[in-house]
């Protein structure tokens, strides 16, 4: 199943009337906004549902670096067409249920979630009596933080339960018992209905294909019924959650238009990378010169290991680093005749 439940959306604080600073743009990329609360989502705090206060700021300006990156390389992406491609259609298809998702848990989160002054103002006097050094500023920035997850934990919980009350899964146990036993079972047979929506014996596999170590010898996970038990409930609850989605009103709304636009960006990116990266091939003697240069590091029981068992690893890593010199390359480029406005007094606040 592609992700489908990141909680990428601001946590409201109660009583507040003002604009939200995490809606205030903190760049500009040819007149494409970034938001605060995309840059504190990118810094790792959930939600963006508080400031990132601990986080330097030369830190916050290379996280708003590497968007401002996304942004050329994605623009640069649609204006050579990549976007009407089947290749995009694909994948973007394959990323639909967890658009409807998102636009729900975004929309839902705006108006559901509340975090109150007296929880954090409860939470910071539980921290700083728990630690006495913890100052009150500190306190109420970590206090926001766990009231906020508290929240969100229960939101999700609560969303979760509502959508299979709504719809309601229908396993086939029959057919976990079928796999269970050894017996033979086709991709496309059903393992579990919701609301009209189906998953198969095909999709399971797949997420437990990357799951599995791929060893020889190691065990096949399709064939393990719990295995295979714990996976269906979890697609089927992606599957009750975009089902109970598209009942919300949700199409057409500014909440589905902008996760769209999100991961279409996140798309757009990986098929510019890959195309620019074609071709892309290393020589015998890019390894032999990368195993003189860095052969000294690989070491196994006090001596050096041998070229020939590390040779693909090497391989590897060079043929990262020249993609990742092309695309470094190609932004550098595009920085040069973009039009990019950041807000670097605001970056404090972010």
């Amino acid at each position: 199943m592609v992700v489908w439940f990141v909680i990428v959306s601001a946590v409201l604080s109660a009583g507040c009337s003002k604009k939200d600073v995490r809606d205030e743009a903190v760049a500009s990329v040819n007149g494409e906004d970034i938001k605060v609360s995309e840059l504190r989502e990118f810094l790792g705090i959930r939600g963006g549902v508080s400031p990132a206060g601990a986080v330097p700021v030369e830190k916050k300006k290379e996280a708003l670096d590497r968007l401002v990156a996304g942004r050329l390389l994605a623009q640069e992406a649609r204006a050579m067409g990549l976007d009407n491609t089947e290749e995009f259609r694909a994948v973007a298809s394959r990323n639909e249920q967890g658009v409807w998702i998102n636009a729900l848990v975004r929309k839902q989160i705006a108006s559901k979630v509340k975090v109150a002054d007296s929880d954090v103002d409860a939470e910071a006097k539980k921290l700083r009596e728990a630690d006495k050094n913890l100052s009150e500023p500190d306190a109420k920035g970590r206090a926001t933080q766990l009231v906020a997850e508290r929240e969100l934990r229960k939101f999700e919980e609560d969303l979760i339960a509502t959508a299979r009350k709504e719809f309601p899964v229908v396993v086939d146990n029959e057919a976990i018992r079928r796999i269970g036993k050894g017996e033979s079972l086709k991709d496309n047979a059903v393992l579990a209905t919701v609301g009209g929506e189906k998953v198969s014996y095909g999709e399971v596999k797949g997420v437990l294909s990357g799951m599995s170590p791929g060893a020889h010898g190691s065990q096949d996970l399709s064939r393990n019924p719990d295995a295979v038990a714990k996976v269906l409930d979890r697609e089927a609850i992606g599957k009750s959650l975009y089902v109970y989605a598209k009942k919300q009103g949700l199409d057409g709304s500014e909440w589905l238009k902008s996760v769209r636009a999100d991961m279409e960006r996140g798309v757009l990116i990986n098929l510019l990378a890959e195309k620019l990266a074609k071709g892309v091939s290393v020589t015998e003697q890019d390894i032999r010169a990368a195993y003189a240069e860095h052969g000294q590091m690989m070491v196994r029981d006090g001596k050096k290991i041998p070229l020939a068992q590390v040779k693909e690893q090497l391989r590897g890593f060079l043929e990262n680093s020249k993609r990742r010199k092309i695309l470094e390359e190609r932004i550098e480029a595009l920085r040069k005749k973009a039009k990019i406005t950041v807000q670097e007094t605001a970056l404090p606040t972010v």
